[in-house]
């Protein structure tokens, strides 16, 4: 759904640039598509659209009155330039948003009661989650909070980048206000739930570092009894990302394979070639958020990861999950720097790995607790020989 320079939501409804299906979608399409100039002119119209009075910023990129919230929606200003520099390395951008992204923060502070964003503008949708396949239980100022406390933390990391230290400590501090009121509203130390761990509350809650060991355990119970999703459109990103980066790889991908009635598997069969606005099939049949998670593809299945400060895959780490019941699989990303291949293939105990790195990148593969060099070109190993 990426059309005359705008990633749209539908091609046959709406058309429009939401800044919520964008900046749940851009990782994913910048992994696999070509789209540096593309994304740096919607990036251009996301900043048109920033209201320069209150520091609000729309729904749509161009702007067409429509609806959203202020956390999934409004905090492209700071996801959608944060990944454009990971994956192509320009720090101009960071540069020229970092301003707009503080002016967005008071924006979400004159929204906010008792620091909980509360929220938008007059007459206008206040959303969190999106599209879940029961009524939307997941609290709004939870979600909301959860955005904000996360473009808190890019934008504390991004000053660090563009040499802002300075912003830093209020950056922080802001940030440490929001968690204590999510905390203290949604949080049970007894259960170790966020919000009664509805529709994947507990997951937005651990990707945050917040809560206790039976928070994440939580999750786990859940989703290893339901076998299938119950989120919307962000919360389904990032329960299955929260999962894999947490060891629970296989977890991870049953929930993306499921055959329960709310799954990927269950659209597929009722004819889907594209992704659904929703799970039960209403309304538009061509939506790109939920394949958000399109890019654990990538960067789980077949590993292939940037390092700590890596930009443009410049400092490469290919570590695949061990999979029961995908035991052949390849692909590769094309990177700044270059190619990016591997190749995972199972018989009974042994494992075979191909990989191909582009020339003068610094990469390793992380496997059976080994940590192995990588030279440019192309390598082979195998394990359990």
């Amino acid at each position: 759904n990426i059309h005359c320079s705008i990633p749209s939501d539908c091609p046959h409804r709406e058309g429009r640039g939401y800044t919520g299906d964008g900046q749940l979608a851009c990782d994913a399409a910048m992994l696999v598509l070509d789209g540096e100039q593309f994304y740096k002119k919607w990036l251009a119209d996301i900043s048109d659209c920033q209201d320069i009075k209150t520091g609000h910023v729309q729904y749509t990129a161009p702007y067409v009155n429509s609806g959203g919230g202020p956390g999934g929606w409004g905090c492209a200003i700071v996801h959608v330039p944060y990944v454009y520099y990971k994956n192509y390395g320009d720090i101009g951008v960071l540069r020229e948003f970092f301003p707009k992204m503080l002016r967005y923060f008071e924006y979400l502070e004159a929204h906010s009661e008792n620091d909980l964003v509360v929220s938008d503008e007059p007459w206008s949708w206040c959303l969190g989650d999106w599209c879940t396949p029961e009524k939307m239980a997941i609290p709004e100022p939870f979600v909301n909070n959860y955005f904000y406390i996360k473009s808190l933390n890019e934008a504390a990391e991004i000053a660090k980048i563009i040499g802002r230290e300075d912003a830093i400590p209020e950056l922080r501090k802001t940030a440490e206000r929001k968690i204590k009121a999510i905390t203290e509203k949604y949080f049970n130390p007894e259960s170790g739930n966020f919000a009664g761990n509805i529709q994947g509350a507990n997951a937005f809650a651990v990707d945050l570092g917040l809560g206790n060991e039976k928070t994440f355990e939580g999750i786990v119970k859940k989703y290893s009894e339901s076998k299938m999703y119950d989120t919307g459109i962000f919360g389904t990103d990032i329960v299955t990302r929260v999962l894999f980066e947490k060891g629970y790889a296989q977890m991870a991908f049953d929930l993306l394979t499921s055959k329960e009635k709310v799954s990927f598997n269950s659209i597929i069969e009722q004819g889907a070639t594209t992704f659904w606005e929703y799970w039960d099939g209403r309304h538009s049949h061509s939506h790109p958020m939920f394949g958000a998670v399109v890019r654990y593809l990538f960067t789980e299945l077949l590993g292939i990861k940037q390092a700590q400060g890596s930009t443009k895959f410049d400092n490469i780490i290919i570590s695949p999950a061990k999979i029961i019941g995908l035991d052949n699989i390849s692909g590769h990303i094309t990177t700044k720097n270059g190619k990016i291949f591997a190749e995972i293939n199972r018989q009974g105990k042994e494992t075979e790995i191909k990989i191909e790195v582009p020339l003068n990148a610094k990469a390793r593969l992380c496997y059976e607790e080994r940590e192995i060099p990588l030279k440019s070109g192309k390598n082979t190993f195998k394990f359990g020989a």
